[in-house]
């Protein structure tokens, strides 16, 4: 197969693709039904009637905590990721070293400014 083959067949499999997804959408448009109601505008909640206002207020120091949980959760398991190519080398037991020990300075600067505790 030649340079042009190739991308010839890339350009084929990507307009195929879109042609599908527009397909889909044009198709969802048209035959969806569109008779709105003010029954069928109104929140749903598992059948039972609306329990409050659909955009309450939350505490903002949950998605503080959450955003960390995040955060130290995804670079944990970049550890557990540089651990399994260590084998032995000096360099990568240096770079892993380097790596939690940032991760241990952010948590502390997180500790020490109160963002892990709940008021």
């Amino acid at each position: 197969m030649g340079a042009s083959q190739n991308l010839m067949f890339v350009l084929g499999l990507l307009t195929a693709t879109l042609g599908f997804i527009g397909l889909v959408i044009g198709m969802g448009g048209l035959l969806a039904p569109k008779r709105p109601s003010t029954a069928k505008n109104l929140p749903y909640e598992c059948g039972m009637e609306q329990a409050g206002e659909p955009h309450a207020n939350y505490n903002v120091r949950f998605s503080t905590i959450a955003l960390l949980f995040v955060l130290f959760d995804a670079e944990s398991i970049l550890l557990f990721a540089i651990a399994t190519r260590l084998r032995g080398s000096l360099t990568g037991l240096i770079e892993g070293g380097a790596f939690a020990a940032f991760l241990a300075f952010g948590l502390f600067y997180a500790w020490k400014k109160g963002a892990l505790q709940w008021r």
